[in-house]
C-alpha cells in the first residue's frame, strides 16, 4: 500500500478504505510514514496528491523510528499497542493524539497506525484495525507470550480458524503439524540470532489438511526488546498459479487465447531445429490477413470486430491438425505453423482448408459478416532464421491481398491471374 506504488485497482481500493475511515491513518515503512489518509491530510493541511514521504518522528512526536512503536508496554490488545502522540497541525499548533499501532509487513517493516486527538470519541479500535487490515492478501498472526494476539481475515481464510477461534491460543499447537514442531523451534532461534528468517514450508488447517506456504516470521519489538513474533503467510500453491498465469498472459494474445507474436517465433525455431536433425522432412508458415476487417469495425464498431477475431481464431483450430500451431500476430495478422510436410502440397492443402473456413459467413452479434482471407505460404529452407521464414509467408500475403484477395500465393512463385473469387488458376479453394 506504498502512495509510490501504481495506482492499480487494488491499490486504489485500499486508498478508498483507508480515506473513508473516520481517523487519522498512516502507514509506516521502516521509519517513514509514506502515506496519510484524507483525515489526516487535512488535518495537516496537505492536499490531495502532495504528501511526501517523512520520517516517523516528524509526524508523530514520540513514536520511535523504524517499527513506529510505541514508548510503552504492548497491551495485549488483539488489535495492537495503545501510544500517545504528539501532532503537528496546519495553523502551527500541536494537537495531542492516542490511538493503535499494528505491524503488517515484518519483511518491509510496515506499520499501520490509527490516531484520534486525545478524548475524542472514535469507532472500537479492533474494527477500525480489522477494516484497514482486511485488504492484505497475506495470512498475518502475531503472537505475544506465545499467545496468539492477532489474525487477519487472510489467515482465517488460509487456515479455516476465525480470529476468535485462534485468539489467545498457541500458534504452534493450532497449525504446526506435529512432524514439523521441532522446526518450529528452529525458525524461532533463526529469528532469536538473525532478526528474520523465511522458509516454504508446510501448516495445516483447521480440516486436518497441509498448506504448502511460504513463511516469514519476524520479532514483534517492543520498546526495542522482542516481546513476541509476526508471522506472514502466502500459499505456495497460489504463489506459483499466479506466476504460471503471468507466464501464460506475458506469451499469450488476450483477445483470442493463441500464442502472440514471440512465442510463435519460439515454435517457428523449435520446428527449425528439427527440421537440421530430419531434412526428409520440412515445415512451414502461413501467414493470413482478413480482406474485410476494417469495414466490419467501420461498420459494426470494435467491439464487432473483436468479436470476428474470435471467431476467427476458432476457425483456426478447427481447421488445423494437432500438430500445427496458430498464432496472433496483431491487429487481424494471423500466423500458422505447419510441421512435418513433405512437399509444399501439403502446405498448400493447409492453406486450403482455412480458406474454405474464412469464406463461410460469421455472425457477429446477430448481423451475418463475409470477411475472407489472403494467406501467404513459405515453405522452410535449410539453416533459415525463424523471422525470415514469417517475413516470407508475409510478403507472399501481401501477393494475394494484392491480387485481389480470397486466395493463397507461395512465396518464390510468380502471381498467376485470379479466375474466379477465392482461387488461383493453379490452385482452386
Amino acid at each position: 500500500m506504498d502512495v509510490n506504488l501504481p495506482a492499480n485497482a487494488d491499490c486504489l481500493k485500499q486508498r478508498e478504505i483507508l480515506d473513508a475511515l473516520p481517523a487519522l491513518v498512516f502507514l509506516e515503512r521502516e521509519g517513514r510514514i509514506v502515506y496519510a489518509n484524507a483525515e489526516a491530510r487535512q488535518m495537516m493541511g496537505h492536499a490531495e496528491g502532495e504528501w511526501i514521504p517523512r520520517p516517523v518522528e516528524d509526524v508523530l512526536w514520540g513514536l520511535m523510528p523504524g517499527t513506529a512503536e510505541p514508548q510503552t508496554e504492548l497491551a495485549g490488545t488483539r488489535c495492537g499497542s495503545p501510544f500517545h502522540a504528539t501532532l503537528p497541525t496546519a495553523n502551527g499548533r500541536l494537537l495531542a493524539v492516542e490511538g493503535t499501532y499494528c505491524l503488517t509487513n515484518a519483511e518491509l517493516r510496515e506499520s499501520v497506525i490509527v490516531a484520534h486527538p486525545g478524548g475524542r470519541g472514535r469507532a472500537p479500535k479492533s474494527r477500525l484495525m480489522e477494516d484497514v487490515l482486511a485488504s492484505i492478501p497475506e495470512a498475518v498472526a502475531i503472537e505475544h507470550g506465545g499467545h496468539v494476539l492477532y489474525t487477519n481475515p487472510a489467515f482465517t481464510r488460509m487456515f479455516g480458524y476465525t480470529a476468535e477461534e485462534a485468539g489467545g491460543g498457541s500458534l504452534r499447537e493450532l497449525i504446526v503439524p506435529e512432524e514439523r514442531l521441532s522446526e518450529h523451534a528452529t525458525l524461532a532461534q533463526g529469528v532469536n540470532d538473525r532478526g528474520r528468517v523465511t522458509v516454504e514450508t508446510v501448516r495445516r488447517n483447521k480440516a486436518g489438511e497441509t498448506v504448502e506456504v511460504k513463511l516469514q516470521m519476524a520479532p514483534l519489538l517492543v520498546d526495542g526488546a522482542r516481546a513476541g513474533y509476526v508471522y506472514t503467510f502466502r500459499d505456495v500453491a497460489e504463489c506459483n498459479a499466479s506466476k504460471d498465469e503471468m507466464q501464460h498472459n506475458a506469451m499469450h494474445d488476450a483477445l483470442t487465447g493463441l500464442p502472440n507474436r514471440a512465442l510463435f517465433l519460439d515454435h517457428v525455431d523449435l520446428a527449425l531445429s528439427r527440421l537440421a536433425r530430419h531434412p526428409e522432412r520440412t515445415c512451414g508458415v502461413l501467414s493470413l490477413n482478413l480482406d474485410r476487417f476494417r469495414e466490419v469495425n467501420d461498420a459494426l464498431g470494435h467491439a464487432a470486430g473483436d468479436a470476428l477475431l474470435k471467431d476467427v481464431a476458432a476457425r483456426l483450430r478447427h481447421a488445423l491438425r494437432p500438430e500445427d500451431s496458430a498464432a496472433r500476430l496483431g491487429g487481424d495478422e494471423f500466423a500458422v505453423l505447419v510441421e512435418d510436410i513433405a512437399t509444399a502440397g501439403s502446405l498448400e492443402s493447409v492453406a486450403e482448408r482455412i480458406l474454405m473456413e474464412m469464406t463461410r459467413p460469421f455472425e457477429v452479434f446477430g448481423h451475418p459478416v463475409l470477411s475472407g482471407a489472403s494467406i501467404g505460404a513459405a515453405v522452410a529452407a535449410e539453416h533459415m532464421e525463424p523471422d525470415l521464414l514469417v517475413r516470407d509467408a508475409c510478403q507472399a500475403m501481401y501477393c494475394a491481398k494484392h491480387a485481389g484477395g480470397g486466395r493463397y500465393e507461395l512465396f518464390g512463385e510468380p502471381v498467376e491471374t485470379q479466375v474466379g473469387a477465392g482461387r488461383r488458376s493453379s490452385k482452386p479453394v
